[in-house]
């Protein structure tokens, strides 16, 4: 199946462009060809941007100085000199948002509707903000994400797709919250006809075009979704929304995809659990579309699945002496309940039952926190 496409001039006519030397060049030498000078062809091009500024949108000093011109005056320039806007696309050095401040160099056009493409606009369901800073400003998405190599990740994958970007500053690096430049955003907005409200936590769901696209997409989402929702436990994948409609758009594709799975709603939360088998089929095909697609990465994410895996081919998860082993480990150090599990491979759950079986035998006692929740164990000595 051939991979879906957009050009440039699909964006809208708020993008702002920097064309390359020698297209200038030659934009300059068909106006002297076919009109004699550039004041004829002004004239003929009938456009309402005053002589002085269409001058200078000609000359390579301008682009220097760090001005861009608007995608549209190029567009019927070009039209004008019956050079295909495909041959514009191609000559493009740089583009941006009309006043806006990061720049899209090296584009990638057109734009290549991956999965990854799909998998930003999950995030930005996910975990995104819709940012509306100025009157009549094109909206941007900003992602709230606390883990830096996933913020990294998030920055990389826009790069894959769209081209290199340079920010007027790298939030990225130390704030939580990467930006999508806004004509970036622009482009998930129309491509999906959105709008600022469909990306309401409460109320937000998965596009039906979306939904109805191959597994690569179905399940770049989903990883999306676990990356920035979701929960590793020894047993399952669970991703809990306060939107129980959206839960149900996340459980469709796990059913689409074939992994075992269920959906419960408590009050105004949906819980999607994918259990053992579905996640066993869920990893392998992560790890095949992470080999397609570099950019797609659970780093410790993964370790945690791996390591659930090894609970249960490990024959220490099935004997009796797991009481004997975890009291061994607390007389030689003080630990909590999740250290004790990656340590012998055995459920949180598996472990639990045994601390409270040596807390109600005086064996051992709660000696503080690691955080506000993580318990931690030592020896009545």
């Amino acid at each position: 199946m051939q991979t879906e496409k957009i050009n440039i001039w699909e964006f809208g006519n708020k993008v702002y462009i920097k064309p390359k030397n020698k297209f200038l060049a030659r934009i300059n030498s068909e106006i002297h060809k076919k009109f004699g000078n550039k004041k004829n062809f002004y004239l003929k091009l009938k456009t309402e941007i005053p002589y002085g500024t269409f001058r200078n949108l000609l000359k390579y000093y301008y682009y220097k100085k760090g001005y861009y011109a608007s995608l549209f005056t190029f567009l019927k320039i070009c039209n004008k000199l019956k050079i295909p806007k495909e041959n514009l696309q191609k000559n493009i050095d740089s583009y941006k948002i009309r006043g806006g401040y990061n720049i899209i160099y090296e584009p990638i056009l057109p734009v290549k509707i991956t999965p990854i493409f799909d998998m930003i606009l999950a995030h930005n369901i996910a975990d995104g903000t819709v940012i509306n800073s100025k009157k009549n400003r094109q909206l941007y998405f900003g992602y709230r994400q606390f883990n830096k190599k996933f913020r990294i990740a998030y920055v990389k994958k826009l790069e894959s797709i769209f081209g290199k970007i340079k920010y007027k500053k790298e939030y990225f690096n130390k704030k939580t919250r990467p930006y999508c430049p806004a004509v970036l955003s622009l482009v998930f907005f129309k491509y999906y006809n959105l709008n600022e409200n469909s990306f309401l936590s409460k109320s937000a769901r998965l596009p039906k075009k979306l939904l109805n696209k191959n597994n690569d997409h179905l399940l770049a989402v989903l990883i999306a979704f676990i990356i920035d929702e979701g929960n590793i436990d020894s047993s399952l994948i669970s991703i809990r929304l306060k939107n129980k409609k959206l839960t149900e758009d996340l459980y469709k594709i796990c059913k689409k995809l074939g992994y075992k799975s269920t959906l419960t709603k408590k009050g105004k939360y949906g819980n999607l659990y994918i259990l053992r088998n579905g996640m066993k089929k869920f990893f392998a095909d992560y790890i095949k579309l992470s080999k397609k697609y570099r950019e797609i990465n659970l780093y410790k994410m993964e370790k945690k699945i791996r390591n659930s895996f090894n609970i249960y081919s490990r024959k220490i998860s099935r004997i009796k002496g797991n009481k004997k082993i975890i009291i061994r480990l607390i007389k030689s150090e003080n630990l909590t309940v999740n250290q004790i599990a990656e340590k012998i491979n055995m459920t949180r759950q598996g472990v639990r039952y045994h601390i409270h079986k040596l807390e109600n035998e005086n064996k051992i006692f709660r000696k503080g926190y690691i955080g506000r929740k993580n318990i931690v164990y030592s020896f009545v000595g």
